[in-house]
C-alpha cells in the first residue's frame, strides 16, 4: 500500500519521451510547483519542469524525485543516504490529478526563454533521462528535485541569470520547522536526527532547497535585466484546509511528565524506600538506542547534516551499558565519578541550552533537567548512604 502511495505521489512509472530533440518555436518550458501536502513525504511540496510543444504533439514533465523501491537494500541505503533517486518523465494530467486528490495546489511559472535555451534544457533533460544517467545520489537539502532545476537553469543561462530575491534568513531547522508545525513528533524526531549544520544559515540559492522558495526565486529572477518567468498561471488551486486540529499530545508534554514523574520517584525513595532503578534503567536504555542511532548517521551514514549531533552529549550510546552498571548499591568509587562528571555536563547544557552552536528542541530540556538531577541526587545518595 505504501508503495503504490508513494508511486502515486511521484505520479511516474514509465512515460515514452520523443526521441526528438529538438523544439519548435512555439515550445513552451514551464516549472511546475506543487504545494506541500498533508503527509510527512508530501509536506515540504515538489518542483517539476513542463515541456510542451503543440507543433510537435510533444507534452511532457520531468521530475527528479522518483526512486526505485526494488532496489535491493532500500531502507539501509535511504538510512544511510545512499540511496539513488532518478529523473524520469510524466504527463502533466496525471500531477494534477493526484494533486488535486491530496489538495495540493499546482503552480506553472512560463519560462522567458529563447529557443536554443528551450533546445538546450531539452536536450540536457533528454540525455539525463538515459538509463545510464538517470540515477543520481539524493540530498534533501542541497540536492533534489528543486536544488537540479535551479543548477540545470544557473548552467545554461550562465551569469546573465540573477537571483534578485533575498534570502529569508533562517537557517535550514528553522525551515523545517516552518513546514512540521503541524507535524510534531515528527518535528522532533527530525530535529533529534539532524547535526549541527542544519543550523547553518541558508543563503539565497540553498534556500531554494524547499520548492516553495524556489518558485519564489524563480518570480523575482532575471536574465540580461529581464524577468525570466513571463506568467504565472494557477493551473489547480486547492481550497484552503480549515484549523481542525484539537488538542495534541506534545513531545514536551511527555517529556517534563517524564521529568516531573522521576523526580517524584526520587523524593519518594529518600522517604519511603520507593525503588526508581528500573525508571532510571528504562531512561538509560531509550536514550542510549537514540545515541545509537544518532552515532550511526553521524560516522556511518553519507548524510552531511547528521555530523556534529549535539544530542549525543545526552543520548549516549554506551547509556544501555550504563544503565545496568550503575544504579546498583553498594556503589563504587567510578559510579560516584560518573555521576559528577555527567551531572555537571548536563547542568552545563542546561545553562547553555539556548546558546548552543546546535537548536535542541523544547522536548529535550525537561530530559537534560531530569539526568542532571539525578546525577546529582545520585551523587548524595552514594556519598551519604551509600545507597
Amino acid at each position: 500500500m505504501i508503495k503504490k502511495l508513494l508511486l502515486g505521489i511521484l505520479f511516474f512509472a514509465s512515460f515514452e519521451v520523443s526521441s526528438q530533440n529538438t523544439l519548435s518555436k512555439n515550445a513552451e518550458m514551464s516549472l511546475i510547483t506543487v504545494a506541500p501536502g498533508d503527509e510527512l513525504y508530501s509536506g515540504f511540496g515538489h518542483s517539476a519542469l513542463w515541456v510542451e510543444d503543440q507543433s510537435k504533439g510533444l507534452s511532457v514533465v520531468f521530475n527528479y524525485g522518483t526512486f526505485d523501491f526494488e532496489t535491493p537494500g532500500f531502507y539501509m541505503k535511504f538510512i544511510r543516504g545512499k540511496l539513488d533517486y532518478m529523473l524520469s518523465a510524466g504527463r502533466l494530467s496525471y500531477l494534477v490529478n493526484s494533486a488535486k486528490a491530496e489538495k495540493r495546489s499546482v503552480i506553472q511559472q512560463k519560462l522567458n526563454l529563447n529557443l536554443e535555451q528551450k533546445n538546450q534544457i531539452y536536450n540536457f533533460l533528454l540525455e539525463n533521462i538515459k538509463p545510464e544517467n538517470r540515477f543520481y545520489q539524493y540530498d534533501f537539502f542541497f540536492d533534489n528535485c528543486s536544488t537540479r532545476f535551479r543548477d540545470l537553469l544557473e548552467n545554461v543561462l550562465g551569469d546573465g541569470l540573477v537571483w534578485e530575491r533575498d534570502a529569508e534568513g533562517l537557517t535550514f531547522r528553522e525551515y523545517l520547522d516552518i513546514y512540521l508545525a503541524d507535524k510534531p513528533w515528527q518535528d522532533f524526531g527530525i530535529d533529534l536526527l539532524l547535526g549541527q549544520p542544519t543550523d547553518d544559515l541558508a543563503d539565497k540559492r540553498n534556500e531554494m532547497f524547499l520548492p516553495d522558495l524556489l518558485m519564489l526565486h524563480f518570480d523575482e529572477a532575471t536574465y540580461n535585466g529581464k524577468p525570466i518567468v513571463e506568467d504565472k498561471i494557477i493551473i489547480y488551486e486547492a481550497e484552503e484546509n480549515e484549523d481542525k486540529a484539537g488538542f495534541q499530545i506534545l513531545p514536551e508534554y511527555i517529556t517534563w511528565f517524564l521529568c516531573l514523574f522521576g523526580i517524584f520517584l526520587s523524593v519518594r525513595h529518600h522517604k519511603s524506600k520507593l525503588n526508581d532503578v528500573w525508571y532510571n534503567r528504562t531512561l538509560f536504555v531509550i536514550t542510549g538506542l537514540l545515541g545509537c542511532l544518532i552515532f550511526f548517521l553521524w560516522f556511518l551514514s553519507d548524510h552531511v547534516v547528521t555530523v556534529n549531533n549535539w544530542n549525543m552529549i545526552w543520548a549516549f550510546p554506551l547509556n544501555i551499558v550504563l544503565a545496568f552498571l550503575l544504579f546498583k548499591k553498594p556503589a563504587k568509587k567510578w559510579h560516584t565519578a560518573f555521576y559528577a562528571i555527567f551531572g555537571i555536563i548536563q547542568f552545563m547544557v542546561l545553562g547553555f541550552f539556548y546558546t548552543l552552536p546546535q537548536a535542541m528542541h523544547a522536548a529535550v530540556l525537561p530530559i537534560v533537567l531530569y539526568f542532571a538531577f539525578k546525577s546529582f541526587n545520585l551523587l548524595y545518595r552514594t556519598k551519604k548512604m551509600n545507597v
